[in-house]
């Protein structure tokens, strides 16, 4: 009784350590300004948008879903650059800038660190994508009056990416010696290196329907909004959740063997 209660209580203080880093990692994004700039970028996204919908176009519409198909659209582009910004160097930063030197003699365990950063940068950036989304839904109750219930499909597949890569930048981050170089490397994984891969496996091995790559299922974050798109919700969110959990299972056996 006593030895459980032992670890009860240990795991605890492992937790409360969790959570400390996540705030102190959030306040790293909060002085280094990279929630600003990614709050400046979303917000500049979301007026473009609404700006030419109503100088340019016909407003803000009649149909709740063609409303957010339009600034859905721009998602997967905004979860790469949030990845980018605060992600690929939650790990590297600690090598590169030596705190880790001083963060490692502390008695807190590696797993705690890992933890505490991982929900951090899944924290911000699923905080932005809810932000964005309760936008598109305020915009949509302003035009066409109602919220179309795929919206919410939508989001919850938003989230999902997120964490699937969220987990790949992790992953980068655990090997790279320079937070630059891990900020690159996580963009164009996510942007093109998938993308060109899964371009040869199609065309190599004569795959139609390559379902178990991220950025494919990724792609049901806007076809959910389609009518006519045929979308596999669940499947699609499974995907990008075992690459998130396999990925963040990787990233961390390799940052607890990294040493100095």
């Amino acid at each position: 009784m006593a030895d459980e209660n032992n670890r009860l209580n240990g795991l605890s203080d492992d937790l409360r350590q969790a959570f400390v880093v996540m705030k102190n990692e959030v306040t790293k994004y909060a002085r280094g300004r990279k929630l600003l700039i990614f709050a400046a970028l979303t917000a500049l996204v979301l007026a473009v948008v609404t700006a030419a919908l109503v100088i340019w176009g016909d407003g803000l519409g009649d149909s709740s879903a063609n409303l957010g198909y339009l600034y859905v659209m721009i998602m997967s582009i905004l979860v790469l650059i949030a990845v980018t910004l605060f992600a690929s160097t939650a790990l590297v930063s600690e090598f590169e800038e030596r705190t880790a030197l001083i963060l490692f003699t502390k008695p807190i365990r590696k797993w705690t660190i890992f933890l505490g950063k991982f929900a951090a940068s899944l924290l911000v950036t699923v905080g932005f994508v809810v932000i964005y989304y309760l936008i598109v839904i305020a915009l949509s109750l302003i035009g066409p009056g109602y919220v179309d219930g795929a919206i919410f499909t939508s989001l919850g597949l938003a989230v999902c990416y997120t964490f699937g890569c969220a987990g790949i930048g992790f992953l980068i981050s655990s090997v790279m010696k320079k937070a630059s170089t891990s900020s690159i490397l996580t963009f164009f994984t996510l942007a093109l290196l998938l993308d060109m891969l899964l371009a040869v496996v199609v065309i190599a091995a004569h795959i139609d329907n390559p379902w178990y790559v991220i950025t494919y299922a990724s792609g049901d974050i806007l076809n959910v909004l389609n009518p006519s798109e045929v979308v596999h919700v669940a499947r699609s969110a499974a995907v990008m959740a075992v690459w998130g959990f396999a990925t963040a299972a990787i990233a961390y056996l390799l940052f607890r063997k990294r040493d100095f």
